[in-house]
C-alpha cells in the first residue's frame, strides 16, 4: 500500500512540474517569437531605407555627371578664351615651366633608374653566384685556375711589410683559397712563382669563392675568384651607375654597360680587420703598408681616413654613419689619399664634408676629384696681393681692406655678427666672377638651412658652394670639412679663377680635432688641445694665395671665423689663428649691443695688406679715418666722466659720432665701392657736422642718389682705381653742397 501511495505522489509531483515548465517554456518561446518579429520588421525597414538611399545615390550621381559636364564645358570655353588672351611673355613663362618640369622628371627618372639598376645587378649577381655554386662547369673552373697562375707571375711582389717580416721571421705565410683543391702540378707552379723564401704555403678549399683562386701574401690579397668579380660588379654599378649617359632608356642597357666594363683580371688589394669601433674612431689590424691620410673602404660603402699609424694597428676616423660596423669586419685599402669631387657641377649645391649632395637635387657628376689635403703653393708660385676683394661693407673696405689671395680672420664673441659679415661679402660678389664657398662647421642644421635660403634669396647660390658639416655629424666630418672646401676652391684657383672661401667656424673644428685626438689616445697639450692644433689650421690657411701667371693666375681668399669667450682675444686658438692670418676683424660685444653694426673694434682690427688692397679713391678718403675713429673712442670713454671739455675735444667727439654713424650698415645690404667713397668723403669733409645723428642715415642715402644722378661719370672714375684729382674733388664738393641746400 505504501508503494502505491508513493507512486501516486510521484505522478502528481511530476504532473505539477510539467505544468509549471510548460508555462515557462511557452512564455520563453513567445518572447523569442516577438523578438524575431521585431527584427524581421526592422530588417524590412532597413531594406526599404537602402532602396531609398540607392535611389538618392543614383540621382546624386546623375546630377554630379551633369554638373561635371557643365564644368568641363565651361572650363573648355574659358581655356579657349584664355589661350587667345595669353601674351608672348606668358608663353615664355609657360615654356619655362614645362622645361623645368621635363628637367625635374628626367633627373628623377635618371636617379630612380640608377637605384633600380644597382638593386637589379645585385640580385642578378646573387642568383648567378647561387647557380655557379651548384657546379656543372668543372672545365671552366680549371681554366680559371690556369689563368690565375698565368697572371700572378706579373703581379706578385713583396710589399715593404712583407720584406720586414721576412727579415725578422725568415719566412712569410701565404694562404691560397680555391673552390676545389689545387692539383700537385698547380701547387708546384705557384710555389715556383712565389719562390723558396715563402716557406709556409697551404691550400684552403672554400666553396664560397665559386671558382678561381685567391692568394693572400701577408696583408695583400690577389683575388681572381668569381665571387669577387660578382661583388666588384655590384659595387661598381652602385657607385657609378649615375654617371651613365642620359640617353639610356632601360635598366637592361644600364646593366649591359656595366657588364661590359667588368675586367677578368686579378684584383690586387690589401685588407685589414676591425679590432674595435666607437665614437667615430676605429682600430684596424693589418694594413701594414697603409699611408697616413689614406682612404679605406668599410662594409656598405662607408669611408674612413687613416689618422694614426702604430706598429700593431692603425687608428681610422670614420666618415659617416658607423653603427653597422662590427669587430671582425674586413677593411680594404684604396691606395688613394682621401679625396672629394670638384668642378663646376658643385656650384649652387649643398654637399657634406665628403662631397655627397644633401640638398635633394640628385647626384653630382663631378669633373674630377682632388685630395682634401694638398701642399700649399710655394713662395715662387705666389705674387703680391694687390687686387681688392670688395665686401660691400664700408667699415671693412675703408678700415681693414681685404685683397684677393689674403687670409683675414673674423673674430669675436658669439652673436656679434661674424657670419653676417661673411654672408654680406658673398652677396657682394654677384657679377664679379668670384666663386664663393661657405663651409659651415658644427652649426645647427636649421641655421645652415637659413643661410642657404638667404643666399638663394639674394641670388648668391648661382656662384656659391655650401659645404655642410652640422653639429649632428660625427667629429671626423667636422674635422675634414674645411679641407674639403679648400680642395674644391683650389680646383678653380689653379684654373685661373678667383675664389672666396668662408670657414664658419674653425674653433668648432679645433674642438672636433681635440675629440678625435683624445679618442686616439694622443696626449693633450695647453688648454687640453693636442700639440699639433696649430698645424691643423696653418696647413689649411696657407693654401689661400694669389698665384703667379705661370702657376695659373687664380686666387683663393680665406675668411676664417673664430669664436672667443668673453672677448678673450689672447686665448690659445685665437692667438694661433691670428699668427697665421694676414690680419683680423675683431667684433666687440659692447659695440654690437650699443647699436654699432658691424661692431668692428678699430683699435684691435688690422689688415697687414693695407692700402695695397684698396682702390685709389678709397685710400684717399679713408686715409685718416682709422686714426680719427680710434681717437674718438678714447676721448668718448673719458668724456663720460666730465663735462668741462675744450673746443678741440668737443669738435673731435662731434665729428667722430657722425663718422661712426656713417659707417653703420644694415645686414644683407652691401654697397658698391663708389657709393662708399661718396658717403665717407661727405662725412670726412665736414658736410655732416651740422646734421643730427638721427638724420645721418637718410642724408647718406639721399646724397648718394643725388650724386649718382647728377655726376654719373664719377662712378666709373672711382672704380677705375685712381685717386680723385683736384677737378673731380671740386666737382664732387659742389654736387654735395648743392644737395645740402635742399636737404
Amino acid at each position: 500500500m505504501d508503494l502505491v501511495f508513493k507512486i501516486i505522489n510521484f505522478i502528481i509531483l511530476f504532473g505539477a512540474l510539467g505544468y509549471l515548465c510548460r508555462n515557462m517554456i511557452k512564455d520563453m518561446f513567445a518572447g523569442r517569437k516577438n523578438k524575431l518579429s521585431e527584427e524581421l520588421e526592422n530588417a524590412e525597414k532597413a531594406k526599404n531605407q537602402a532602396k531609398s538611399l540607392n535611389s538618392d545615390i543614383e540621382k546624386a550621381r546623375a546630377l554630379n555627371e551633369e554638373r561635371k559636364e557643365q564644368i568641363m564645358q565651361g572650363a573648355a570655353e574659358q581655356a579657349e578664351i584664355n589661350s587667345k588672351a595669353i601674351s608672348a611673355a606668358g608663353e615664355v613663362e609657360a615654356k619655362t615651366l614645362i622645361a623645368n618640369a621635363e628637367k625635374s622628371e628626367a633627373q628623377l627618372r635618371e636617379e630612380m633608374q640608377s637605384r633600380v639598376s644597382a638593386d637589379k645587378v645585385r640580385q642578378v649577381a646573387a642568383i648567378t653566384g647561387e647557380v655557379l655554386r651548384r657546379g656543372g662547369f668543372e672545365t671552366s673552373k680549371q681554366a680559371l685556375n690556369e689563368r690565375f697562375i698565368e697572371q700572378i707571375k706579373e703581379l706578385v711582389s713583396a710589399m715593404p711589410s712583407d720584406i720586414l717580416n721576412m727579415n725578422e721571421l725568415k719566412k712569410l705565410d701565404i694562404s691560397i683559397k680555391s673552390a676545389e683543391p689545387l692539383s700537385e702540378e698547380e701547387m708546384k707552379k705557384l710555389t715556383q712563382i712565389i719562390c723558396e723564401t715563402f716557406i709556409s704555403c697551404h691550400n684552403e678549399v672554400d666553396s664560397e669563392v665559386i671558382g678561381g683562386v685567391q692568394m693572400k701574401v701577408g696583408d695583400t690579397v690577389y683575388d681572381g675568384t668569381l665571387a669577387h668579380q660578382l661583388d666588384r660588379l655590384s659595387n661598381d654599378v652602385e657607385s657609378n651607375t649615375y654617371r651613365s649617359s642620359k640617353q639610356m632608356q632601360s635598366i637592361a642597357e644600364n646593366i649591359k654597360e656595366q657588364l661590359s666594363k667588368v675586367s677578368d683580371t686579378i684584383d690586387v688589394f690589401q685588407t685589414g680587420e676591425v679590432i674595435s669601433v666607437g665614437d667615430g674612431i676605429c682600430r684596424v689590424s693589418g694594413l701594414a703598408d697603409v699611408m697616413a691620410g689614406e682612404m679605406l673602404e668599410f662594409p656598405n660603402g662607408l669611408k674612413g681616413m687613416v689618422q694614426d699609424l702604430e706598429k700593431e694597428n692603425v687608428g681610422v676616423v670614420l666618415m659617416g654613419e658607423y653603427s653597422h660596423i662590427q669587430e671582425g669586419d674586413s677593411v680594404r685599402r684604396t691606395g688613394r689619399i682621401i679625396e672629394v669631387p670638384v668642378g663646376e657641377s658643385l656650384i649652387g649645391r649643398v654637399v657634406d664634408a665628403m662631397g655627397v649632395p644633401v640638398d635633394g637635387k640628385g647626384p653630382i657628376k663631378a669633373e674630377a676629384h682632388r685630395p682634401v689635403e694638398s701642399p700649399a703653393p710655394s713662395v715662387l708660385s705666389r705674387k703680391p696681393v694687390s687686387v681688392p676683394l670688395q665686401t660691400g661693407i664700408k667699415a671693412i673696405d675703408a678700415l681693414v681692406p681685404i685683397g684677393r689671395g689674403q687670409r683675414e680672420l673674423i673674430i669675436g664673441d658669439r652673436q656679434t655678427g661674424k657670419t653676417a659679415i661673411a654672408l654680406d661679402a658673398i652677396i657682394n660678389q654677384k657679377g664679379k666672377d668670384v666663386i664663393c664657398i661657405y663651409v659651415a662647421i658644427g652649426q645647427k642644421e636649421s641655421t645652415i638651412a637659413g643661410v642657404v635660403e638667404k643666399l638663394r634669396t639674394n641670388g648668391a647660390m648661382d656662384y656659391t658652394i655650401v659645404v655642410s658639416a652640422p653639429a649632428s655629424e660625427p667629429a671626423p666630418m667636422l674635422y675634414i670639412a674645411p679641407y674639403a672646401g679648400a680642395a674644391m676652391g683650389e680646383y678653380f684657383m689653379y684654373k685661373g679663377k678667383d675664389v672666396l672661401i668662408i670657414y664658419d667656424d674653425l674653433s668648432k673644428q679645433a674642438s672636433a680635432y681635440r675629440e678625435i685626438s683624445l679618442l686616439l689616445h694622443r696626449p693633450p697639450g695647453r688648454e687640453a688641445y693636442p700639440g699639433d692644433v696649430f698645424y691643423l689650421h696653418s696647413r689649411l690657411l696657407e693654401r689661400a694665395a694669389r698665384l703667379s701667371e705661370e702657376a695659373g693666375g687664380g686666387s683663393m681668399t680665406a675668411l676664417p671665423i673664430i669664436e672667443t669667450q668673453a672677448g678673450d682675444i689672447s686665448a690659445y686658438i685665437p692667438t694661433n689663428v691670428i699668427s697665421i692670418t694676414d690680419g683680423q676683424i675683431f667684433l666687440e660685444s659692447d659695440l654690437f649691443h650699443s647699436g654699432v653694426r658691424p661692431a668692428i673694434n678699430v683699435g684691435l682690427s688690422v689688415s697687414r695688406v693695407g692700402g695695397a688692397a684698396q682702390i685709389g679713391a678709397m685710400k684717399q678718403v679713408a686715409g685718416r679715418l682709422r686714426m680719427d675713429l680710434a681717437q674718438y673712442r678714447e676721448l668718448a670713454s673719458f668724456a663720460q666722466f666730465g663735462s668741462d671739455l675744450d673746443k678741440a675735444t668737443r669738435d673731435t667727439l662731434h665729428r667722430g659720432a657722425r663718422m661712426t654713424e656713417i659707417l653703420k650698415q644694415g645686414q644683407y645690404a652691401p654697397m658698391s665701392a663708389a657709393d662708399q667713397v661718396i658717403a665717407i668723403f661727405a662725412a670726412s669733409e665736414g658736410y655732416t657736422d651740422d646734421i643730427e645723428l638721427t638724420e645721418i642715415a637718410r642724408f647718406e642715402s639721399e646724397v648718394i642718389d643725388y650724386v649718382n644722378r647728377n655726376y654719373p661719370e664719377l662712378h666709373d672714375e672711382i672704380l677705375g682705381g685712381k685717386k680723385l684729382n683736384a677737378e673731380q674733388q671740386t666737382k664732387l664738393k659742389a654736387c654735395i653742397e648743392t644737395f645740402k641746400k635742399t636737404f
